[in-house]
This record gives C-alpha cells, structure tokens and sequence, in this order.
C-alpha cells in the first residue's frame, strides 16, 4: 500500500483529492497537511511516496516545500496543483522533478491517467527496493563479492540490460559525514541510470558505471567531483572496462587489494587496478609512508602492526623493481637502528656499536628482498617484547581506546572523522585505525555510526520529535544520507523502525 499525502489549506479541496483517490484501482494510505510547514512534518515522520500540493499556502507554500521536499525525499513522487497557471511556477516544478502540473479544477479523468503512471513509477521503485532487501541488501551484495554467495537479483537485472560494466572503488572512510553525505546525494545527479552505486561498507562504496569515458576524462571528472563536495583525503581504484557480472568478484578483490595503500598517499589519489600501485608513480611517496607506519608501530610497541606494513613494505618494493639493493638495504638499515634504539641498545644511537654493527653485517649479507624481509620479522619479533612489555603495551593500547571511545559519545553530535580523532590521540589515522578494529572488532567509522543510530533508536522509542530533527541531533545533518545509513545499518527506515517501536 502506498502513502499519499495531500497538502492544501483549503478542506473542500483536500477531500476532493481524497475522493478521486478513492475511485482509482489503488489502495493508499492518506495523510493530510493544511499549509506547508505541516506537510514538511508529515514527510519528515512517515514514509509518504507520493506528495499533491498546492501553491498558494500559509506559513510556507508549495514551491518552498517541494524545493525542500526533492532535496530531503529523492524517491519522493510529486504532484502539484494550483489556480494560476504561472509560467515561474511552471519553471520551478519542473527543476524539482515534479511529474504532473494541474490547474484546478482539477479534470477527474486526467486525474486517473496521471495517477496511474505516477503510482507505477512508485511501484517500480519500491519493487527494486524489496528485491534489494529480499536479496540480503547490502550483505548479500557483499557476499557475492567476497565469493560467499550467488549475485543478488539486483545485480543479475542490471546486467541483464548492460551486459557489461566499468568498476570504481570510492573509499572515503577518513571524510566528514557531510563530505560522504554530499558524494551520495550527488551520484544520481551526475551519472543519472548509467550507474549504480553499493554501499560496500562504512564510507567504502563501489561504484557500477555503464560506460566508460576517456581516462583522462575521467580522472578530471572524479577529482572535480571529489572537490565539489568537500572530500580531501579519497582513495579512488578505477577497475577495467568491460566487465560482466561472473567477473566482477575478481575485479572487485583486485580494487580491494590496493585499498591497503591508503593510509600511505595524501590528498585524493586515482589508481588503476589493472597497474601494481609500485607502477603509478606514487611509489616513492608510498614506501616512505609505509617507512613512517612502521616507526610507528615500534614507537608503540606493536609487532603486529610492525609486521603488517613490513609485509606491506615488501609488496611495493618488489613491484617497484627500478630500486637498486643498496637503496632496499639503506630503508631496512634505517628500520633496523629504530628497532636497536627502541629496545635499549646504546650501540645503535651512536652508530658504531658492536650490536648494530654485527646486526647491520647480517642485513648487507642478504642477497634478496625475502631473505631481508624474513630478517627483520625476526629482529622485530627478538626486540619489540624486551622493549616494551605485552601488559604494558596492551595497557596502554586499551587506555588510547577508552580516550577514543570517550570521544565519540562525546562529541558524536559533530562532525567528527578518523582524521580528527587520530590528530586528538596524537596517532596516524592508520595506526589507530588497525589498533581501534584489533581492540573493538570493527572499525571506527562503523563504530561513530553504531553509537549514532544506536542514538537515534532511543529518540525514535522516547517521543515524537520529527526524524529530521532526530537525525540532527546525532550528527547527522544531512537527512537522506541519515535514512540510507539507518536503512542500511538496521534494515528498516527510520519511520518504520518508529511505527514498529510502539
């Protein structure tokens, strides 16, 4: 059953919509609202699919609310009717995806007819969304695409009529949520029903394009596009072109794979999934980033993150062959006396001790990237526990993660990121990123909207005030992107976890 919601001051004219309701094939469910701002409510607190208006209306009239009606509903169906056929009124309707202009008296035939193709747009739209859900929503698309489970009947349809696609993995998990908010609002507007947008997860959405333009073209595309809306530290892998459904898994863990090197570029970056990151260009700039995290992870004790980015640190340096041995063996030189200071060695301070040098011997006599790499696993495993204590170091790593968390409820209201938080507790976004998920079990982007929604849930159980205003409350000032976050995070709208809350 659909929603309608009617908004017009005058009751005749209402009750006559309803009655013309009433003689089609449909069933609805009809709201009412005498002037603008009680209509704006209505919107804010029920699922309405399809809104009448009129224009002429007290406190705010028809053009005011469905400007700010196509802004906050995007599947919102609109109708307006008026007395005065005005060509500005006409002008405005149509830039705000109205469907159908009357002129009352409105002719109960042409009635019928219009209400039919706007009730199917509806329909259509809302049997998409049921299959998505039916398919497992989110988790079913990212079972497909972790080759976990068949692909969702969403995908198959769209397939079915593009036979092909062109892949592209946006991951903004550093950004504000109102960067993210902007970046999800616009897609529609910007690549219209030639691509499809899935919410991977917390800020990472991968992005199905039909076709695919010039890659400098593109390029210039995304990077404007990413400006426009405010995002200053995006990830961006471009997959191949072509790409048919059975295949999308692999391209899809490809782009995911080179993900990892993030936290390592500054500013948006692009890269291509078809090249090794090592043959982007930004090698250089990567390797020293990866040099940084792993300082890191000795400064904190952490072999775990020590050894995650060494492995990351031989990965890019064997993609980017043009470096000679002395240049490998100067970078893990350079480690290796971090590693000796970390762990007490007087020696390895002044540089010509007898422990750096005999540890420095047995480094230069490596004759491959393998055998270096094995070495200082083995060094960081032999030095990092005497350096630093596993109840110390885990102490202290649960202290930085209340301080965290204590963050978030307080201040999850604002605008808060990875970024900022990271800057609060003195750590690089990536380090606190791997320690959060170690110690919590999910990232921190998914633990800010966990507290948010969880929020949220309390408000919508607690009282009546209207979603808008609830969404505002927990930080999110960007309304449609809090009901695709709630959606997406509890499976049901806001207003419909309400109705279902009472």
């Amino acid at each position: 059953m659909l929603s309608v919601l009617i908004a017009d001051d005058e009751f005749i004219e209402r009750e006559g919509i309803s009655f013309l309701l009433g003689q089609s094939p449909y069933e609805f469910r009809i709201y009412m609202a005498e002037n603008g701002e009680e209509a704006m409510r209505c919107l804010e607190e029920n699922d309405i699919d399809i809104l009448f208006t009129d224009i002429k209306m007290p406190f705010m009239d028809g053009l005011e609310l469905l400007v700010l009606a196509n802004q906050k509903f995007r599947s919102l169906k609109i109708v307006i009717f008026s007395a005065f056929a005005d060509f500005n009124y006409a002008k405005t309707a149509l830039e705000n995806r109205v469907l159908h202009y009357f002129l009352k008296p409105v002719d109960p035939d042409e009635f019928q007819k219009v209400l039919t193709e706007v009730v199917e747009s509806a329909m259509e739209e809302e049997s998409k969304l049921k299959r998505y859900w039916e398919g497992g929503g989110a988790d079913g698309i990212n079972s497909f695409l972790t080759r976990k489970g068949p692909a969702p009947e969403e995908l198959e349809q769209l397939f079915h009529t593009w036979e092909t696609c062109s892949p592209r993995l946006f991951d903004l998990q550093e950004e504000k949520e109102t960067a993210i908010a902007d970046f999800f609002d616009g897609l529609e507007a910007r690549y219209g029903e030639e691509a499809r947008c899935i919410t991977v997860s917390e800020g990472i959405f991968l992005l199905l394009r039909k076709h695919r333009p010039s890659e400098k073209k593109e390029e210039a595309g995304i990077t404007e596009y990413l400006a426009q809306c405010g995002i200053l530290q995006a990830c961006v892998i471009l997959g191949g072109c072509g790409v048919r459904l059975e295949d999308l898994p692999e391209e899809f863990h490809k782009m995911e794979e080179m993900l990892r090197f993030h936290f390592f570029v500054d500013g948006n970056q692009i890269f291509y999934a078809r090249e090794g990151v090592g043959e982007s260009g930004k090698a250089e700039l990567i390797i020293g980033r990866i040099v940084k995290e792993i300082c890191h992870g000795i400064d904190n004790g952490s072999l775990a993150y020590i050894s995650e980015n060494l492995v990351l640190l031989r990965e890019e340096l064997r993609s980017h062959i043009s470096d000679s041995q002395i240049y490998v063996k100067y970078l893990y030189a350079n480690l290796l006396k971090k590693l000796l200071e970390k762990a007490g060695e007087k020696e390895a301070s002044a540089g010509d001790g007898n422990a750096f040098k005999d540890y420095l011997d047995q480094l230069f006599s490596e004759n491959s990237l393998s055998g270096i790499h094995n070495f200082m696993l083995s060094l960081a495993g032999k030095l990092i526990p005497s350096a630093v204590s596993e109840n110390k170091s885990s102490s202290e790593q649960k202290r930085v993660i209340r301080s965290v968390m204590e963050i978030v409820e307080k201040r999850y209201q604002e605008d808060i990121s990875l970024q900022s938080i990271a800057e609060e507790v003195y750590l690089s976004p990536s380090y606190l990123s791997y320690l959060f998920k170690k110690e919590v079990g999910v990232s921190l982007i998914k633990y800010i909207t966990m507290i948010r929604l969880d929020k949220a849930k309390e408000l919508l159980r607690s009282g009546n005030m209207r979603i808008s205003d609830i969404a505002a409350k927990v930080g999110y000032q960007n309304y449609s992107y809090f009901n695709i976050a709630f959606k997406n995070n509890v499976g049901e709208s806001p207003a419909q976890y309400r109705e279902h809350s009472v």
